[in-house]
């Protein structure tokens, strides 16, 4: 029988088995769902989110008496599965040990708890094909024989076209660490955000304008989970998987709105580095300084606490769907060039 993978079943399957998800070999059975969200432990070593793969009511309605599937995801078939096993978890336990305490009001869990009915493990019995990797994927072990001469390599994870507090940090890793793997992730499908196209055209543009054969830009094929702190070491142990030796973790990495404090994700991050086996750099956010015309993330000006313009991609996008001229400040003008308010989902 074959079943239609959605985005999120593809995404993590194809991270699954190219190793990006490291130690992580399958999508989670119900023992493991537990001891990740109680203990951060997969088979003895740190993993602190579970990737699973969840069922509406009506895809195990129609799957649940099969023992072998043939995965689909958008006309081409990725892989064929056996060894079904479905099972239940608790999802509010999901929920406060992701999201928090107000976890309930957490638009992340509503979908979660909405489109998860039931949950399923199995065995992949034949992988997915090289043809069928999505556009621009590079496995882990593919990207290390490129970087086998780098001694170091640090990293950067953004989910946007990069403004210029984001290239401040571009200059800044490249700088204190000798190389730097600018890593989009895309695969985003939320009205009002960038397109996959225009991430990694951008993206790719700012890796140029640093001009240093060191410094590499390829995605992370996945979606947000804004799960703050947890979700923020998965992406640190995907860039360790990477070959990477540091990991910039920014102010409220993977977080929404205030459901994480400000630096929460750093905090989280740099206390567990160890156990992830990768350097966290952990630093205030940059911002646009008015009297030194400079983007920094720190000044000794005591005027420049009061002068200081906070560089947002969300006032960015305003200003692209208001059709409107994009500051200096903001963005570099060989970026903001690139883009346009059809740069954004609608």
């Amino acid at each position: 029988m074959k079943f239609k993978l959605n985005h999120k079943q593809y995404s993590d399957l194809i991270n699954i088995s190219t190793g990006v998800f490291s130690p992580l070999k399958k999508f989670v059975n119900k023992e493991q769902f537990d001891t990740i969200l109680k203990k951060q432990i997969l088979e003895k070593k740190f993993f602190p989110f579970p990737v699973f793969f969840g069922l509406n009511k009506e895809q195990y309605k129609n799957i649940k008496s099969q023992k072998t599937l043939i995965l689909e995801y958008k006309s081409n078939e990725i892989a064929i599965i056996n060894k079904l096993n479905f099972f239940e978890i608790d999802k509010n336990l999901f929920g406060k040990k992701i999201f928090g305490k107000n976890y309930k009001n957490h638009p992340y869990f509503k979908i979660f708890y909405d489109e998860n009915f039931k949950f399923l493990s199995f065995n992949v019995c034949k992988k997915p094909h090289p043809k069928n990797l999505p556009k621009f994927f590079v496995a882990p072990a593919i990207f290390k024989k490129k970087i086998k001469k780098v001694k170091f390599l640090s990293s950067f994870h953004t989910r946007n076209v990069p403004h210029a507090a984001h290239q401040w940090i571009h200059s800044h890793l490249l700088t204190n660490y000798g190389g730097l793997l600018i890593q989009p992730l895309i695969g985003q499908y939320k009205r009002g955000e960038y397109k996959d196209t225009c991430i990694m055209k951008t993206n790719l543009k700012a890796a140029r304008l640093l001009n240093n054969n060191k410094v590499f830009c390829l995605p992370f094929f996945s979606y947000p989970r804004y799960g703050g702190p947890l979700e923020a070491c998965l992406h640190a142990i995907v860039r360790k998987n990477y070959g990477c030796t540091h990991f910039w973790v920014g102010r409220d990495h993977a977080g929404y709105k205030n459901f994480f404090s400000k630096y929460q994700s750093q905090k989280y991050c740099k206390s567990n580095e160890n156990k992830i086996r990768i350097k966290i750099v952990s630093e205030k956010e940059p911002f646009f300084c008015k009297i030194h015309k400079i983007v920094s993330n720190k000044c000794k000006s005591k005027k420049c606490n009061e002068s200081k313009l906070l560089i947002s991609g969300t006032k960015i996008r305003a200003l692209l769907l208001n059709n409107k001229k994009i500051p200096k400040y903001l963005m570099f003008k060989k970026i903001s060039e690139l883009i346009s308010s059809k740069s954004l989902i609608n």
